[in-house]
This record gives structure tokens, sequence and C-alpha cells, in this order.
């Protein structure tokens, strides 16, 4: 696996956008198969959270922590679990009467050099995958 990008316009402000992009602990309902471990407290530098995602012995955990946290305008994402690396850096802009969603992660299975060299199969289900999820956060961003 390796780096892509994925934006879009959503249908709101940023400060809405953000809140439901932002809330981190709610992942798992975007996410297939995927259950959030979040930490305790306000979510900002430092506070981190476990996604686990598959069946059973088919899971992979994934470990993160927020490194930016910037409401509104940017946040990113280290992930520093044993199977994953890599992180997510998201920067919101407002556009029109929406905000621009520009949504860049990076997934590396340790140890990386296999990971970036699987990147050509990898890239475009993944891709897909956080599109979709995208496109479900703003279907919520819509409701809101």
């Amino acid at each position: 696996m390796g780096t892509f990008e994925i934006a879009r316009t959503l249908p709101a402000d940023p400060e809405a956008t953000f809140r439901v992009l932002g809330d981190l602990a709610a992942y798992g309902q975007f996410q297939p198969l995927t259950r959030i471990s979040p930490s305790p407290g306000p979510i900002g530098p430092g506070w981190s959270f476990v996604a686990h995602t598959g069946i059973g012995p088919l899971s992979i955990t994934d470990r993160m922590v927020v490194t930016q946290w910037d409401p509104g305008e940017h946040f990113t994402i280290v992930k520093i679990g044993p199977v994953l690396d890599g992180g997510a850096e998201v920067h919101l802009t407002p556009e029109g009467d929406g905000t621009r969603v520009v949504w860049r992660e990076e997934i590396v299975p340790r140890p990386g050099w296999i990971g970036r060299r699987t990147a050509l199969l990898t890239d475009p289900p993944m891709r897909w995958f956080l599109g979709r999820s995208l496109d479900q956060m703003a279907a919520r961003v819509g409701e809101r």
C-alpha cells in the first residue's frame, strides 16, 4: 500500500464539516467491519484510538494518535501500531457554500519495504474504501 489523496466538496461550512470528519470515535459507522476503541477525553494532539477491522481472528488492529488538531481547518493522524505504518492528513477549506476536503492517506503494512512494493495492487481498493467512507461522512454533514 502507499499514499493516495481524495478530494471532495461537502455541502456545509468548515466547522460543520469538521464536526463530522473530526469525530474520530465514530469512524466505525463509516468503515465496514470496523469498530473503534477511543481513549478518554477530548480529541486533540496526543489523543489516540484503535480501529479493529475484520472478523474475529481475521482482524487488523490499527493504533493511531492525533498529532495535529486545528478544528475547522486541519488534522493529522499517525499510525503507531505493529501492523500498519503511515497516517492521514485532512485539510478543509471554504469553497462556495461548502467545504473542500482533501484527505491524504498513507497506509503501509510493516515492514515498510514489503508494503510499498504492493502499492500498485492495494492502493486502488484502499482509495475506493476511503472514498466510500468519505462519501458517507459527506451525507452525514448534509443531514446536520
